[in-house]
């Protein structure tokens, strides 16, 4: 693994943590998984957990597609696959958000093609609290 993948990675699971401190109770995207690239993530947005699957209980993942111009700009960013359609918009709206580093004067890359997979998982339901039914 590149030194970058992993300073990366250390990076994504840092603040992963410190958003679980802030809203424990609140169901999140839990793991991000990004393909290859050599492009550092300069901000990396978390999509919003859709309402309708929070309260259905659906837990599932979007993989987006996208690729990365040379001020580190989201282009193009489609999504390729995922368990359930109703993370499909949230996880577009976070990738346009998401920005890379830009290229510095005279470094020369062609656009890259990369992936991210975002993971909607639910905080289980503790058994000592009454469970709501309609």
């Amino acid at each position: 693994m590149k030194a970058s993948t992993i300073s990366a990675t250390f990076i994504l699971l840092l603040f992963i943590a410190a958003q679980a401190e802030e809203d424990p109770g609140s169901p999140r995207v839990s793991y991000i998984t990004d393909s290859s690239t050599d492009r550092q993530p300069a901000l990396t947005a978390f999509p919003n957990y859709p309402a309708i699957a929070r309260r259905d209980r659906i837990e599932g993942e979007a993989t987006v597609c996208f690729r990365i111009d040379q001020r580190g700009k989201v282009k193009r960013a489609s999504i390729s696959e995922y368990t359930h359609k109703i993370f499909r918009r949230a996880a577009l709206r976070a990738m346009r958000k998401s920005t890379f580093e830009a290229l510095r004067p005279g470094q020369l890359a062609a656009k890259e093609k990369a992936c991210r997979t975002y993971r909607f998982r639910l905080e289980p339901i503790p058994q000592d609290q009454p469970q709501l039914v309609d």
